[in-house]
Parts: structure tokens; sequence; C-alpha cells
């Protein structure tokens, strides 16, 4: 899939949103990529994705959900899948451990 901009939303303990626009190729991407975010950008006060946590992913106006615990084990699929340069970067975004 090309990759095109989304929204992805989480959650926080307190019931606030928080969302982010990424340019992203999936579902999963778009959820990785907000893990990237929030972990590797402290100052943007993001929460810090967890296993339990649930993202929001809005792609071309459709809605769909990713559980922290399919993205976990999308990424490390991928992290064995993937090889080359690709998967060496790949293998330096975070995960929700």
């Amino acid at each position: 899939m090309p990759e095109r901009w989304c929204t992805v939303t989480v959650t926080d303990s307190q019931g606030r949103r928080h969302s982010l626009d990424v340019l992203a190729s999936s579902t999963d991407d778009t959820a990785h990529l907000y893990v990237v975010h929030a972990k590797g950008q402290p100052e943007a006060e993001l929460p810090v994705p967890k296993p339990a946590t649930a993202f929001e992913v809005v792609i071309g106006g459709k809605v769909y959900t990713v559980a922290g615990v399919a993205l976990q084990q999308w990424i490390e699929r991928r992290r064995q899948e993937w090889k080359g340069p690709k998967g060496m970067l790949f293998g330096q975004r975070p995960d929700l451990s």
C-alpha cells in the first residue's frame, strides 16, 4: 500500500484523546509511528503506549482499531522478515515493551 496521511489517536488514563498525523503505509504502520513518536519525543507529552493500548487509526475517512498486543506481534514479525537496510532501520524503532 502506498503511504498516505493518517491520523492515530490514543486515549490516556484520564479519558483525554491525543492524536498525531503521520505518513504511513498501513494501520499497523500508523500505530507504530505513534509509538516511535511518543517514545522518541517526550517533549510532545503523548501518552506512552503499552500492550493494553488501543490505537484508533483514521485512513481515508474510515476508522480502524489496532490493539497493542496485535501491534507488538506485527512489529516482531517485521523484525524477523525484513532484511538489509530496511530491516536494520525498522529494527531501531521502539516497540511496546
